[in-house]
C-alpha cells in the first residue's frame, strides 16, 4: 500500500477526526469554574434584553467579553435550548444536568471546525521547502499535527472549558490570509477576533505595523528597506474603513443604548 503524500492532504481528515474523537471522549471530564461562566452567559443573552447583558450580575460571573462574544453566546443558547431549558435561567446558578454538559462540551467541539479549517489553510499557505518525502517527516504534516494535537488546547478548552480554539481559528485564518497576500481579509478577520475577546489587543501594535509595511507601503528599495514615498492612502483608509465598520457594528447598538 502507497504511503500518503504530504501534497495530496487525504491525511488531514485523519488528524482531524482523530482529535474530534478524543475530545468527544473528554465530554464528562473535570470541568472548570468557566463552565458555569459560559452557562450563566447564555443564559443572560437568552433571557434578558439586549439592555440589560452587561448589566446582570444574579451571578458574580458577570458578561465581560466584548459584544461578538455575547452575540455568539445568543447563537448558541438557541441551540442550548432544544437540549435543557433551565440551563438558561439566570438564576439557576451553578447548573449541571447531563444535557447541559452535552450541549456545552459539543458546542466547544463543532465550533472547533474553524479552528481545524484554519490549520489547513495556514499549513497550505507556508512556503514549502525541498525535504523529506516521508509524511511524517514533511513541514505540512508536523505543523498540522502541532496545532491540531495541542495539548494545551486540549486542556483548556475540552477539560477546563473554553472556546480559545474557535478564537485562535479565527487568528490563524487571518495569519493565513495574510501570507495569501489578501490583507484586507486578514485584517477584517483580525478585527472580528478583537471584537470577541479583548486579551488578542496586545498583539494588535505588531499586526498594524505589519499592515502599514505589507500594505499600505506598495513598493520596497532593491536593499529590501520600504520606499517611503509609495505610501498609499487610499489603503489606510481601506484598513481604517474595516476598523471602525466592525467596531461600528459590535459597540454601536450599546453606544445608543448609552452603556
Amino acid at each position: 500500500m502507497a504511503t500518503p503524500r504530504a501534497d495530496d492532504w487525504s491525511w488531514f481528515p485523519a488528524l482531524a477526526l482523530g482529535v474530534s474523537f478524543l475530545k468527544c471522549i473528554l465530554i464528562n471530564a473535570y470541568h472548570s469554574t468557566d463552565f458555569e461562566v459560559h452557562r450563566n452567559w447564555l443564559a443572560i443573552t437568552h433571557s434578558l434584553p439586549v439592555s440589560k447583558w452587561y448589566h446582570e450580575n444574579t451571578s458574580e460571573w458577570t458578561l465581560d467579553y466584548p459584544p461578538l462574544f455575547a452575540w455568539f453566546e445568543y447563537s448558541l443558547s438557541h441551540v442550548a435550548q432544544h437540549f435543557d431549558k433551565e440551563m438558561l435561567v439566570v438564576q439557576n446558578l451553578l447548573y449541571t444536568s447531563p444535557a447541559t454538559i452535552l450541549f456545552q462540551r459539543l458546542s466547544v467541539i463543532v465550533t472547533d471546525i474553524v479552528f481545524i479549517y484554519a490549520v489547513k489553510e495556514c499549513c497550505r499557505s507556508v512556503r514549502e521547502e525541498k525535504g523529506s518525502k516521508d509524511l511524517l517527516g514533511h513541514p505540512f504534516f508536523i505543523l498540522a499535527a502541532l496545532l491540531l494535537w495541542n495539548f494545551g488546547l486540549l486542556i483548556v478548552d475540552h477539560i477546563h472549558f473554553q472556546y480559545n480554539g474557535f478564537l485562535f481559528g479565527i487568528l490563524l485564518l487571518s495569519v493565513a490570509r495574510h501570507l495569501q497576500g489578501r490583507h484586507l481579509e486578514g485584517a477584517l478577520l483580525f478585527t472580528v477576533l478583537l471584537n470577541l475577546k479583548h486579551i488578542y489587543l496586545y498583539i494588535a501594535p505588531a499586526y498594524g505595523i505589519f499592515l502599514l509595511r505589507s500594505y499600505c507601503f506598495t513598493e520596497d528599495n532593491t536593499d529590501g528597506s520600504v520606499r517611503w514615498s509609495s505610501f498609499s492612502p487610499v489603503r489606510l483608509v481601506a484598513l481604517g474603513s474595516i476598523v471602525i465598520s466592525v467596531g461600528a457594528l459590535s459597540f454601536g447598538p450599546f453606544i445608543a443604548m448609552v452603556q
